[in-house]
């Protein structure tokens, strides 16, 4: 899936050829291998990679074997959050990356496994790929009854050919994730946020667009971070202008049947 969104991988790879080349690198849950081997074509003097599911892994070998690049390249299978210094033979990373991506970091590991890497293993200042999540909220109306007699309140993803939301507001900014520095794993937070027309708000449209490296950025794709709408337990009707305030309260690597979203007129 990843191999053939370009849109996914192009700002993946850009990032790993500006910031790759002469480092020591290590890659999260690696897959097919892909992001290693390309991190070693840039320049890596060496290439750790972790992948704890066993069957992607054998693909990952098979892969790093045939890259020309095996040489540079140590395949660690197992979990991340369960890699010591002495896997990597005591060289600290210099670049970590992970596409442990999710929109807002719900069904991902990613906060969890950059902290564990840069607390663990990385070198002081290491590069991180990508750099930095923005978490961004809109109110929004969205429509949960289909053909005039089922009814289904719940999140949906907004893939193509999916009736999308009415959007009520500006998307706002709730959260930043700078993995450069540690990020926090649980949120329990209130803004204010203003419509911009009016409408019946029974929902959240949540987005996550991510800052790789300098000016390369990457919205999302029908494979990786779509916007995602979430339902609200009440609904308000708003006019252009009106304030409500908005909490939103959740752990990173969850479900989204565990985000608890709220909204009250100010």
């Amino acid at each position: 899936e990843m191999l053939s969104d370009m849109k996914r991988l192009t700002p993946l790879l850009r990032a790993i050829e500006e910031n790759c080349q002469d480092k020591v690198v290590f890659e999260s849950g690696t897959g097919t291998g892909v992001l290693s081997i390309m991190a070693a074509r840039a320049g890596a003097r060496v290439v750790f990679c972790s992948e704890i599911d066993p069957a992607i892994a054998a693909f990952a070998k098979e892969n790093i074997a045939n890259s020309g690049c095996a040489d540079r390249i140590t395949l660690i299978e197992g979990s991340t959050l369960d890699v010591t210094l002495a896997d990597l033979g005591g060289r600290r990373p210099e670049v970590l990356v992970a596409e442990n991506l999710s929109t807002w970091q719900v069904t991902e590991p990613q906060n969890q496994v950059m902290n564990y890497l840069r607390t663990n293993l990385a070198q002081p200042g290491a590069v991180a790929i990508p750099a930095v999540s923005m978490n961004y909220l809109q109110l929004a109306q969205a429509e949960y009854t289909f053909f005039d007699t089922v009814t289904l309140p719940c999140h949906f993803f907004e893939f193509s050919g999916i009736r999308n939301a009415r959007q009520l507001s500006k998307p706002t900014l709730f959260t930043e994730f700078d993995y450069n520095t540690l990020s926090d794993t649980s949120v329990d937070k209130t803004i204010t946020v203003t419509a911009w027309t009016g409408g019946t708000v029974n929902a959240l449209r949540l987005t996550s667009p991510i800052h790789y490296s300098a000016g390369n950025e990457f919205d999302w794709s029908d494979s990786l971070m779509p916007p995602v709408v979430v339902p609200l337990v009440n609904s308000v009707n708003v006019k252009a202008g009106d304030q409500l305030t908005v909490s939103v309260r959740y752990d990173t690597n969850t479900r989204w049947e565990d985000v608890r979203c709220e909204i009250a007129p100010r």
